[in-house]
Order: structure tokens, then C-alpha cells, then sequence
């Protein structure tokens, strides 16, 4: 064999081999990169999610704080409770005080975005509502409500700030929490508490708001009983209080622990979960979780597989295809006639 052959083989043999070498080193060292920075970017949204949430509550305790300490309140909370008891709410002692305080006491609740406000004396009557629904004029300490959400968040306010979970509320056609905070009066005496009532709407658009996570991307929040506290991107029908999740994630986020790793969700699909417990929130257990679909997350891992070997098979053919006409040509030139 020429030597020119030679060359132009081992140079083939050459480029093949490093075809047969670069494309698996590549992917073995870029696939993980890209992988980390999938996963990366879920911890981040995660994390984003959680301040907000977190912060949105914190807010509400000191609103709430504000609220229970304003004069208004303390000054009104006993005298709608005097009229109350005397007359009751068509007695026109009681019309009078409401007249004088009901819009002030309205305006704080347009101010904070409550969908309603109580006033509740330390005897467990509820006095005052901006809104007059059910609970009015019923006792939270031995009245049929006493079991209820309000009753519940009544008594453990007699003592602190207190927020409730979920809970539905007929009148509005929507899910609330309540908040509760002692009401005392200028010698530090107890004398009711102030209930306020907050919509999920307000926290729904922090959850629903998925930026950054494509078609398949979801974010929720699970309590320690394993129910939805959000509504699911996947089903039309409401999921809060009433899809059960119990997938691995969950199991470790009420479990305390934070971390992000491939489970099968809810809908029994592959997943890359970002998950978090909400510690900081004082009175109720949930879990966040950010997840997306396996085969969305990691695309640009296949996406890169499928380029090298694409580049791979087209520049080994165009190799082969190149030694091989060069040699026939020579065989040709070199034949004698």
C-alpha cells in the first residue's frame, strides 16, 4: 500500500475514533450541566414562591396586629357589645353606634382587602360584621358555630394572633382563612376579640403565576393532611380540601425536608419535584411543591443527544464517503492501461 493510502486511512480511522470518543465524552460531561441547571432554576422558583407566601402571611399578622390596637377598635368593640346586649341590632342605641363606627371600621376593610370583619366580645358574641351573614349575633363560645372555623380561631384568639387553614365560605362561593387577634382595652383588660376574613384569592395568583415553567410546569400547596390547599392546573373541577396527594415528595416536604428529585405525581407521571415545607408559617402545616414534566424538564438533554449523534453520523459518512471516492480514484489512476 502507497503511503499517501496510508495516510489518507489512518486519517479517516483517526477521525472516526474521535468521533466515536468526543460524542459520548461530550454528552457524559454536558448532559449533567444541563440537567443541574433544570434543576437549578426549579429551586429557584421554589425558593420564590416560598418568600412570597411566607411574606404574604407575615404581612397579614401585622395588619392584623395593627387592627386589633387601633383606637377605633378598641373604643367601638365595647360599645357595639353594650348595645348589642341591651337591645339587640335593631335597637336604636345600637344603629347609632353603628352608624358612627360601621364605615370606619368599612373602610379598614377595603384598605387590607378583607372580605369581612368581626367584632366578638369576651362573652363569645359576635357584635359587629361589615357584612351581616350567619354569624352575627351568635355566641362562638356556646352557640352552633362554637365548632366551626370562627369558633375554633375565636377562642385560641382570645390569647394570640391565631390565622385558621382553609375553610369554604357559602356566602362568597369561595375558600377564606380567618385570622383572630386579642382586643384589650387602654388598662390591659380582654375584652373580645377581632375576626378578620381573608379570600384565597388573594393568595391564588402567587401559586397560578408559573412563569419560566413551560407547558407542563405546576406549583401547589399541600397540607399535613395530604389535601390541596391550591387549585391543580390539570383537573377544571376545584382540588382545595378535596384532592389527596400522598406521592414522595409530600411524604418528605411535611417531613421537614427540602430537595428536588424525580417522583411520579399525582397523576401518576414522571416529574422533576422542587419541594419545601413552609416552616415559617405560624399556625397551619402546608408544603410547596414546583414540579414539571420529566420529558419537558429534560429535553434539552435529549435535544443535545440527538445533535451529536447527528453530527456524528454525518461527519463519519462524509469521512467514509470522502476516503473512499479519494482511494477509488487513485486505484483508477494507477491501474495500468
Amino acid at each position: 500500500m502507497k503511503p499517501i493510502n496510508r495516510i489518507l486511512i489512518a486519517s479517516g480511522i483517526a477521525i472516526l475514533v474521535f468521533l466515536v470518543i468526543m460524542g459520548p465524552m461530550a454528552y457524559i460531561y454536558l448532559a449533567p450541566s444541563i440537567k443541574n441547571e433544570v434543576m437549578n432554576h426549579l429551586i429557584s422558583v421554589r425558593e420564590i414562591k416560598k418568600m412570597q407566601i411566607q411574606n404574604y402571611f407575615h404581612e397579614r399578622y401585622g395588619d392584623l396586629s395593627i387592627l386589633s390596637k387601633n383606637p377605633l377598635i378598641v373604643q367601638s368593640l365595647p360599645r357595639f357589645s353594650n348595645a348589642f346586649k341591651s337591645g339587640g341590632f335593631n335597637d336604636p342605641a345600637y344603629k347609632q353606634v353603628d352608624t358612627y363606627y360601621g364605615p370606619l371600621v368599612e373602610h379598614f376593610l377595603r384598605q387590607y382587602g378583607y372580605n369581612n370583619i368581626f367584632m366578638v366580645d369576651a362573652d363569645g358574641s359576635v357584635v359587629f360584621g361589615v357584612k351581616r351573614d350567619e354569624y352575627i349575633g351568635t355566641n362562638l363560645r356556646t352557640g352552633e358555630y362554637s365548632s366551626y372555623a370562627i369558633g375554633e380561631i375565636f377562642k385560641e384568639g382570645l390569647s394570640s394572633i391565631k390565622f385558621s387553614d382553609l375553610a369554604w365560605c357559602e356566602e362568597i362561593k369561595d375558600f377564606i382563612f380567618l385570622g383572630a387577634s386579642p382586643v384589650y382595652d387602654l388598662s390591659n383588660k380582654l375584652i373580645g376579640v377581632v375576626i378578620v376574613e381573608v379570600s384565597y384569592s388573594q393568595i391564588d395568583p402567587i401559586v397560578s403565576q408559573r412563569d419560566g415553567l413551560g407547558e407542563t410546569g405546576e406549583i401547589y400547596i399541600l397540607g399535613s393532611d395530604s389535601f390541596m390547599r391550591s387549585k391543580s392546573r390539570f383537573f377544571s373541577q376545584n382540588t382545595i380540601l378535596k384532592l389527596e396527594i400522598n406521592t414522595e415528595a409530600k411524604r418528605d416536604a411535611v417531613a421537614g425536608n427540602s430537595d428536588v428529585k424525580v417522583i411520579r405525581d399525582y397523576r401518576n407521571i414522571p416529574v422533576l419535584s422542587a419541594y419545601t415545607p413552609l416552616e415559617n408559617l405560624k399556625d397551619v402545616s402546608w408544603a410547596l411543591l414546583v414540579e414539571i414534566d420529566i420529558k419537558e424538564a429534560f429535553y434539552p438533554v435529549l435535544v443535545l443527544k440527538t445533535n451529536l449523534i447527528i453530527i456524528g453520523l454525518v461527519i463519519g459518512s462524509i469521512t467514509a464517503a470522502y476516503l473512499y471516492f479519494t482511494l477509488r480514484k487513485k486505484r483508477l489512476y494507477n491501474t495500468p492501461e
